[in-house]
């Protein structure tokens, strides 16, 4: 009788932690983290599709380092401090089911990035699908509150520590002279849809590639979701698509070198904003510096970028 009531107990304990298993898998908690995660490996994905878009020879190669400054993820609202960011990710052999991570991001122990005295440790990301990458982009895009200050000139080391499948070793960029500044529109600027829309810009260095990209700005929702967050970024402003037409969505062209000014036609910026309405565009200026190194027989690609955006309201 007693081994009777026993087994009893022992089966209602198991079916209290079955069911306690189950419901913190599909909680909200947990399902809101995974969401976040995944976010957070998808603009380190959004940057990797610009990066090839622009030469770098992916999915070939066994690593990326990459540093930018008001690259890409600049929010409009916020003040006109400079922000520093970065990723770095390694392949592995395993394949995953993503264009822009094709393989599974494998562990390099801890990396921290150091300049000029300074010294801060990026973010080390997991998902289940994607592996590891790390990271030094603000939230909610990243895990990070410190971001990279911009000095001129100046060298920037990813000291990474190392681990089974990937040997200790460091990483060094070095920053532009001067950044981009965009100088023939600030924010808020009405333009004409019925007229060309020539940008201009100063800064960068002559030979290195330019990206340059508009896409119609949406407003964020009112509702308390992630585009609405004070500070932060929002739907306007969302990691780019991979570089190619984009009908509707966005327009990113290429340029093979600094000349310091584009200019989009007046059809191009009418098919833009007519698929969804918009009232307001977003133009992205970014210059980025591609190399390569080799080290214990892994090929290492590497990336320094700089760019600016402005928001212009549509006649």
């Amino acid at each position: 009788m007693k081994l009777h009531h026993l087994k009893i107990v022992l089966f209602s304990l198991l079916v209290v932690a079955i069911v306690g298993c189950k419901s913190e898998i599909n909680s909200p908690d947990k399902a809101n983290t995974d969401a976040a995660e995944l976010l957070k490996f998808e603009t380190v994905e959004s940057d990797l599709a610009l990066l090839k878009g622009g030469g770098m020879p992916l999915p070939e190669g066994d690593a990326v380092f990459s540093i930018g400054w008001n690259e890409i993820f600049r929010p409009f609202n916020d003040d006109s401090s400079i922000k520093g960011m970065a990723f770095a990710v390694a392949f592995g052999d395993r394949i995953t089911e993503s264009p822009n991570f094709p393989r599974f991001g494998i562990d390099m122990g801890t990396i921290n990035i150091q300049y000029a005295g300074n010294q801060i440790e990026m973010h080390k990301m997991f998902h289940q699908r994607r592996g590891i990458a790390y990271s030094l982009f603000r939230r909610p895009f990243g895990g990070s509150d410190v971001l990279l200050e911009y000095l001129p000139s100046t060298d920037y080391t990813f000291n990474i520590s190392g681990s089974e499948k990937f040997a200790a070793t460091t990483v060094t960029l070095t920053s532009p002279a001067a950044l981009i500044d965009i100088t023939s529109h600030n924010h808020g600027d009405l333009i004409d849809p019925q007229q060309d829309l020539t940008i201009t810009w100063s800064g960068g260095n002559p030979d290195g590639k330019i990206a340059i990209r508009v896409m119609p700005h949406f407003q964020p929702p009112q509702d308390g979701g992630m585009g609405g967050m004070n500070g932060g970024h929002n739907l306007g402003h969302i990691p780019p698509p991979p570089p190619g037409p984009h009908p509707g969505r966005a327009i990113v062209k290429i340029l093979d070198n600094n000349p310091g000014q584009f200019t989009f036609t007046a059809e191009q910026i009418q098919n833009l904003i007519s698929e969804f309405g918009a009232d307001k565009i977003v133009v992205d200026v970014s210059q980025f510096d591609l190399g390569e190194v080799e080290q214990d027989g892994k090929v290492l690609h590497t990336a320094m970028r700089n760019g600016t955006s402005v928001m212009l309201n549509v006649q």
